[in-house]
C-alpha cells in the first residue's frame, strides 16, 4: 500500500468504536463489569480471500453441512454441492493487548488469537473476555488446529519463504479452515494462488485426522460449591478461585445476605475483599436468589473463547497463545424456605444461528437421596409473529409436540449440577427443553416445555453478502487541460456497518511503446501522485464521484481506491481496489501545434499586373476609434481613384 503507517492507524481509529464494560448477558448472572481483560487491536498476519473486485469469493456452505466430512478439492463445483458466493474477507490472526492502545500508549501485546465467526465484523479497541464455554461449532476440531498449526507450529505448509510473507500465508491458512468448521465457509474453487488453497486444506485435513480437543481449563476463577441450601442455615462450602493464580476478589449480591470463611459461622466476610487462591466461603441470608461474583487472575490456554464487548457487535475469538487474563465468573445460587426437591434449569442461550450448540444446565437443591433427571428437547415449531417473534407463545400447551432429542437419563445422589451435553442445532424455528427429576422417595419434580429459562429460538444461519466496491473513471482519453473524476459503487454493505473510501489519482506514467496504457506497472513503488481525492464514508449501497481534477501533463494516469470496513472479519486491513484496471486508466495527450498559414501567392490582375500584396491592418486603437481608421481609408482610396482617371483621360 502507498500509505504511512500512521495513515492506516488512522483509519482504523476513525472506524473503531468505543466499548463498554457489559458482558454478554446469562439469565440468572449479573453482567460483570469494566475493565475487560484483553484488548483486540490490529492483526499479524492475513490473507486476502476474495477482498477485492476481480479476485475469486469464499462460498457458503448449506445449512446442513458435515464439516467432518472433508475439505471440499481445488476445483469443485459449488452448484453441484449446493454451494452460496460469500463476501469476501481478509482472514487474519489479530493481537490482544493488556491495555487499549487507543488510550494507553504502555499497552503491549500478550496474545494472539483468530476469529470463529465469519462475517461477525471487527472493530480495533474493543475488550474481549475469557469464557468457560465456546458456543461455536465443532469447537473441538478449531482447538485442535490452534494447538497444531500457525504459531505453534511451521504448519501448514506455505509457497513463500519470506518470513514475512509465509507469516500471513499461514496465518490466513489458519484462519480460514477455522471458519470451515464455525460457519461453513470455503476457499473458493479457482482461488488466484492454488498453493495457499491447499495451505488451507492442508490444515483441515489434518484437525479431522487428530480429531478435536477438549475445553482448556476453565479460564475464569473457579466457583465450586452446591447449587443452594435451605433459608437461614449456613450453606456451603463454595471454594473460590482454585484455579486462580492470585489473590480473587469476591463480591456477593442478595439482600440479607452474610458470608463467613469458616464453617462454624463466626469469621465474617465483608463482601468486595479478597481471597487466596482456593480460599472458602459460607453463606447464611433468607429466601431468595443470591449471586457469588469473582475477579482475579488466571492461565487462558490455547483454544480459550473470547467474547468480545457486545455493544461492539464483533466476532467472538480462540486464543491461539496461552496468557495469563484477569477472569471474572459468577455463581447463583438459591436459598429456599421449603425442603421437598426443587429443580431449577437454564438454556444456554435464548437465540442461536442453525448449526450453533446449544444445552441445559440444571440445579437441584432439597434432595436427599438417588434421583434420576429425564430431559428431552421439543421443536421445532414456527416462531410466531415473524423472525423475531417470542418462542415463549409458541404453543407448548398443545399435544403431540415434536420431539427434537431424547437425552440419556442422568443419576444423582443428592443436590448438585447437571449439564446437558452439547447439541447442535438444526432447523431454525422455537424449542423448549423439559424435565423431570424423579427422587426415590418423593414424587417427581416437573418442568415443562415453554418455561421461559427453557425456550430458545433458533435463527437460520445468514449468508454475508458479498461486499463489491466498482470503480469507473469518467473518461478513458483526454486532451491536456481537461478535467476527470472517478466514480465509486458500493454494494453488500449490511446495517449498521460502515465502509470508508480514499481515492487517489496516480500519474502520470510514460505510455506504452504502441502509445497507450495497456500493460504498464502500476504496482511499481513510489508511483507519482497527482492528487490525494477526499474520502467517502458510505453506510448504505450507493455510489459516490470524486471532486474533479483538471489535468496538465501528458501521459498515463490511474486512479486506485483504498477500502476499509467493518462490515466482515478483517476489513479493516486496508485494500486498494482499481489501481492500473482498465476502466479506472486514461490517456492524456497533448494539444495539437498551430498549423502555419500559406503565404499567399500574386495572380494576375485582369489587365496584366501583379496584384498588390494585401495591406497590413492598421494598429487597433480601441472600439471608439476603429469607424474614424475607416473612413480615412475609404476617402484615401476614392482620391486615388479620381486621380487615376484623370490621369488616364489625358
Amino acid at each position: 500500500m502507498r500509505r504511512s503507517v500512521a495513515a492506516i492507524w488512522a483509519v482504523l481509529v476513525l472506524l473503531a468504536t468505543g466499548w463498554s464494560g457489559s458482558w454478554p448477558a446469562t439469565a440468572g448472572a449479573v453482567p460483570p463489569q469494566a475493565p475487560f481483560a484483553a484488548y483486540q487491536y490490529g492483526t499479524d498476519g492475513c490473507l486476502e480471500v476474495g477482498a477485492r473486485e476481480g479476485q475469486p469469493k469464499p462460498y457458503a456452505a448449506p445449512a446442513g453441512y458435515d464439516p467432518t466430512a472433508g475439505y471440499p478439492a481445488f476445483g469443485y463445483d459449488p452448484a453441484a454441492l449446493g454451494f452460496t458466493a460469500t463476501g469476501g474477507t481478509n482472514a487474519c490472526r489479530y493481537r490482544f493487548y493488556d491495555k487499549n492502545p487507543r488510550t494507553d500508549p504502555s499497552a503491549v501485546v500478550i496474545a494472539t488469537g483468530y476469529c470463529v465467526q465469519y462475517a461477525a465484523g471487527q472493530l480495533s479497541g474493543t475488550g474481549y473476555d475469557p469464557q468457560e464455554a465456546a458456543p461455536v461449532r465443532d469447537a473441538g476440531y478449531v482447538r485442535r488446529i490452534l494447538a497444531t498449526s500457525w504459531p505453534n507450529s511451521d504448519l501448514p505448509s506455505v509457497p513463500s519463504t519470506n518470513p514475512t510473507v509465509a507469516n500471513r500465508q499461514r496465518s490466513g491458512a489458519v484462519a480460514m479452515a477455522i471458519h470451515w468448521f464455525t460457519d461453513g465457509i470455503a476457499m473458493p474453487p479457482d482461488y488466484q494462488v492454488p498453493a495457499l488453497y491447499d495451505s488451507v486444506k492442508q490444515v483441515v485435513d489434518a484437525a479431522l485426522a487428530a480429531g478435536p480437543l477438549p475445553a482448556p481449563a476453565d479460564p475464569t476463577p473457579a466457583l465450586d460449591g452446591p447449587a443452594g441450601g435451605d433459608a437461614q442455615q449456613l450453606v456451603g462450602p463454595y471454594t473460590v478461585g482454585a484455579n486462580a493464580l492470585g489473590p480473587v476478589t469476591v463480591r456477593i449480591d442478595g439482600a440479607g445476605v452474610a458470608a463467613y470463611t469458616d464453617a462454624a459461622g463466626t469469621v465474617p466476610f465483608t463482601s468486595g475483599d479478597t481471597l487466596p487462591p482456593g480460599g472458602r466461603l459460607w453463606l447464611r441470608g433468607p429466601a431468595g436468589q443470591v449471586v457469588l461474583h469473582a475477579e482475579g487472575p488466571v492461565q487462558a490456554a490455547i483454544g480459550t473463547y473470547m467474547a468480545g464487548d457486545p455493544a461492539a457487535r464483533v466476532q467472538s475469538m480462540m486464543l491461539a497463545t496461552a496468557v495469563p487474563l484477569t477472569g471474572k465468573s459468577e455463581r447463583t445460587l438459591t436459598l429456599v424456605p421449603g425442603d421437598p426437591p426443587r429443580l431449577a434449569s437454564q438454556v444456554s442461550a435464548a437465540v442461536l444461528t442453525s448449526g450453533a450448540p446449544v444445552s441445559d444446565t440444571f440445579d437441584v437443591t432439597g434432595l436427599r437421596g438417588p434421583a434420576t433427571l429425564t430431559a428431552t428437547l421439543y421443536g421445532p415449531l414456527p416462531v410466531p409473529g415473524g423472525a423475531d417473534g417470542d418462542c415463549g407463545q409458541a404453543g407448548w400447551d398443545g399435544a403431540g409436540l415434536p420431539v427434537d432429542a431424547v437425552y440419556d437419563p442422568v443419576p444423582l445422589t443428592g443436590d448438585g449440577r447437571a449439564v446437558l451435553p452439547d447439541r447442535t442445532t438444526g432447523e431454525p424455528g422455537c424449542y423448549s427443553f423439559g424435565a423431570r427429576l424423579q427422587p426415590a422417595d418423593a414424587g417427581p419434580v416437573d418442568v415443562p416445555p415453554g418455561d421461559a429459562t427453557e425456550t430458545f429460538r433458533v435463527d437460520p444461519r445468514p449468508v454475508p453478502p458479498v461486499l463489491t466496491l466498482t470503480t469507473r473513471a469518467s473518461a478513458s482519453t483526454l486532451p491536456v487541460g481537461r478535467e476527470v473524476t472517478d466514480t465509486l459503487t458500493v454494494t453488500g454493505i449490511t446495517p449498521g456497518r460502515t465502509v470508508h473510501l480514499e481515492p487517489t489519482l496516480y500519474g502520470p506514467l510514460a505510455p506504452a511503446p504502441d502509445g497507450d496504457c495497456a500493460g504498464l506497472d502500476w504496482t511499481a513503488p513510489d508511483l507519482p501522485v497527482t492528487a490525494r481525492l477526499a474520502p467517502h464514508d458510505l453506510t448504505a449501497d450507493g455510489s459516490v464521484t470524486t471532486e474533479a481534477v483538471r489535468l496538465t501533463a501528458a501521459g498515463c494516469y490511474s486512479f486506485g481506491t483504498v477500502l476499509t470496513h467493518d462490515v466482515l472479519t478483517g476489513g479493516q486491513e486496508p485494500v486498494e481496489h482499481g489501481l492500473g484496471n482498465p476502466e479506472e486508466t486514461l490517456l492524456l495527450t497533448a494539444a495539437p501545434s498551430p498549423s502555419p498559414s500559406p503565404s499567399p501567392s500574386p495572380h494576375p490582375s485582369p489587365s496584366g499586373s501583379a496584384t498588390p500584396a494585401p495591406v497590413p491592418p492598421l494598429p487597433d486603437t480601441g472600439a471608439d476609434g476603429t469607424g474614424t481608421v475607416l473612413i480615412g481609408a475609404a476617402a484615401l482610396l476614392v482620391l486615388g481613384a479620381t486621380a487615376l482617371a484623370a490621369t488616364r483621360r489625358r
